[in-house]
């Protein structure tokens, strides 16, 4: 495999469109088209290519580092044989957008309280040097500073029905389908990339449902409507 093969097999593996990638790693489409491609050429710079390169791996799950080694290498040919299995063994954390926003946040806050508990350690000892007869003032508490609170990560919902079943999903706000929904054939699995996902279906009970990999049974009884989250979802 090249490359973009790899890219694309591990892609269709997890069920996930060049739409739904780029959404969740803020990479353009047609970048992870190219890359797919095996034409990094048509981004601005290789360290650009190599930037999106690891990104688009790690969120696959696979090991960027040997795919970055033969980018643009003579090594890189059609045709040449890559063990998908051996990049997919060596598991690394991902850091997210919203990840790296919360750490940010958090170093932020830290910083400050660091300063406000030096001012008032200064203002403590320049307080216990007074003259004789008046009165020490007294230094207020310091007021908390409260810490940030955690951005939602996205989650993956798979769907696998059973029989012939009308679904209706809404993906951060967006229709998935038209807004008549769709009828999905009896084996059909899909599956949806979000922070919030909405799942109407309707047969329930022929609707069974996964998060990041998690078999969640079926969606209900009947007409149901569920909606899924990184804060509601187990």
């Amino acid at each position: 495999m090249t490359i973009g093969a790899v890219l694309a097999a591990r892609r269709g593996e997890r069920g996930l469109t060049i739409d739904q990638v780029a959404s969740a790693t803020r990479i353009r489409a047609e970048h992870l088209r190219a890359l797919e491609a095996d034409e990094p050429e048509r981004l601005v710079a290789t360290v650009y290519a190599k930037g999106y390169l690891r990104t688009y791996a790690r969120y696959l799950g696979l090991d960027p580092e040997p795919l970055v080694e033969l980018l643009g290498s003579p090594a890189q040919q059609p045709g040449r044989a890559f063990d998908l299995g051996l990049i997919a063994r060596r598991p690394r954390l991902v850091l997210t957008a919203p990840a790296a926003a919360a750490v940010g946040l958090a170093l932020l806050a830290g910083a400050f309280g660091f300063y406000a508990w030096r001012q008032i350690e200064a203002d403590q000892r320049t307080a216990t040097i007074v003259p004789t007869g008046q009165q020490t003032q007294a230094i207020p508490p310091a007021t908390p500073v409260p810490s940030p609170s955690p951005q939602p990560r996205p989650i993956v919902v798979g769907v696998r029905v059973t029989d012939a079943v009308w679904l209706n999903v809404i993906v951060d706000g967006k229709s998935q389908y038209t807004d008549s929904g769709k009828i999905l054939p009896a084996g059909s699995e899909v599956y949806f990339t979000g922070v919030d996902v909405k799942i109407t279906s309707g047969k329930a009970d022929a609707t069974l449902i996964s998060i990041d990999g998690r078999p969640m049974g079926a969606l209900g009884t009947g007409v149901a409507t569920r909606e899924f989250s990184s804060q509601t979802s187990p």
